[in-house]
Parts: structure tokens; sequence; C-alpha cells
């Protein structure tokens, strides 16, 4: 176990955080998802991966969160830094990335929760479409075809918030 936890623990955390939007609630939640782990790795077939494995109980973990806060989605702080010009000093391109991490993080709160939920697990989890499509026990085509829909609406979204963006300076 120790290994599981050395290799995927911040992967699992990164998930986590992304899928509740609060630090101190995924650290809870990424404990709670180890604990879960450990109690049930007996379980464990090997049907599946043990990454898959992993996140599907993180994603249980997170579900079991909301439903306590009586929530079913997470929110993203919505606390925008200003706009900054390309090539400037390693400080400004650091402020930056976080400004476009930050319009990311909006951009995934527009996304429905299943679509969200695959987007997460696609590229925080770095999990395949196979594996995506056993840890939430759907098809294979429907794991695709949620990705594919919510790649369209963040591409979207991204872009109306450029155009808002070049419209307020």
């Amino acid at each position: 176990m120790d290994a599981l936890v050395e290799r995927y623990n911040a992967p699992v955390y990164r998930f986590v955080l992304h899928y509740l939007g609060d630090a101190d609630a995924a650290r809870d939640v990424s404990q709670e998802a180890w604990l879960k782990a450990l109690r049930g790795a007996h379980g464990f077939k090997g049907k599946s991966k043990v990454r898959t494995w992993l996140f599907a109980i993180a994603r249980n973990a997170c579900l079991d969160h909301l439903r306590k806060q009586g929530r079913r989605d997470a929110r993203f702080d919505d606390e925008a830094l200003p706009e900054v010009a390309a090539g400037a000093t390693p400080v400004v391109e650091r402020l930056a990335r976080a400004e476009l991490s930050q319009r990311v993080e909006r951009a995934l709160q527009t996304l429905p929760p299943a679509q969200r939920e695959v987007f997460l697990l696609r590229e925080h989890g770095e999990l395949t479409f196979t594996q995506i499509a056993a840890a939430l026990d759907l098809p294979r085509d429907t794991v695709k075809s949620r990705m594919r829909y919510a790649l369209q609406r963040l591409h979207k979204a991204l872009s109306a918030e450029q155009e808002v963006s070049r419209g307020e300076l």
C-alpha cells in the first residue's frame, strides 16, 4: 500500500481538488479515499487496473462528500488575475499561467457534472477511456462522447470569456 500511495497520492489529490474546488476538503476527501482503498484492498479482484480502482474510490469519496454538504456540484473560486502580456518576466509569466488556470477552472464549472467527471478523470486522473468506462460503469463510447462534448463546451466557454475580456480592455 505504501508503494501505491507514493505513486498515486499526488494524482488522486489533484483529481479530488479539481472535482471539489476546495483545497481543505480535497485533503480530507483524498485521505478518506485512501482509507477506503486500504479497507477495501481485499476486495480488489484485479478486473481493472489499480489506478482505475483508486480513481473510482476517489470519485465516490467526492460524491459522498458533496452529498454530505448538500451539494451535487463543486464551486470554483471566481477571483480573476489581471491580463498580462506574453514574453514578460518569469513572475509575470507565472501570473499569466495562474490566470489561464483560473479561466479553465471557471470553464470547468460550466460543464454538466457527467462531462466534468470524465474530463477530470482523463486529464487529471490520466485514465484511458477504457479505464474511465470501467470506473464509472459506462460504455466506452459514452465516455468518449462525454469527453468530446466537454471539450466542445470548454472551448466555447473559454472563447466567450476571452471575447468578454478583450471587450473590457
